[in-house]
């Protein structure tokens, strides 16, 4: 059997309102986000979060509607189903993209 041509789904159970806490209110590290891609409700509908800010999130109410921008407070999560990223590869790749330019300068004056 191939197993590239065959996948599994796997049913999540829906989250029981009891399991729902205020995306504002998750602690997190200071030093970690939370990525984006998760289920959450505003007002009772189910949204699919696509971006996660500082005080907002981005949301796409359906498959195909427009995104809208909903404030933290008001989408509930299921805390279990959220990741989270330690910043510190971000930082990294801030660092490595200044060295870069450090270095593109160095050569530019250096060949004038």
């Amino acid at each position: 059997m191939n197993m590239a041509t065959k996948s599994k789904t796997v049913e999540r159970p829906s989250a029981r309102p009891s399991d729902l806490v205020r995306l504002d209110s998750v602690s997190i590290d200071e030093d970690d986000e939370i990525l984006p891609d998760f289920e959450a409700e505003v007002d009772g509908q189910r949204v699919w979060v696509t971006a996660v800010l500082e005080r907002t999130a981005v949301v796409e109410p359906a498959p195909g509607e427009p995104k809208v921008l909903v404030n933290r407070r008001r989408l509930m999560v299921n805390p279990a189903h959220l990741r989270m990223r330690h910043l510190a590869s971000k930082e990294a790749a801030r660092r490595g993209r200044e060295a870069a330019r450090q270095l593109r300068m160095q050569e530019q004056s250096s060949a004038a």
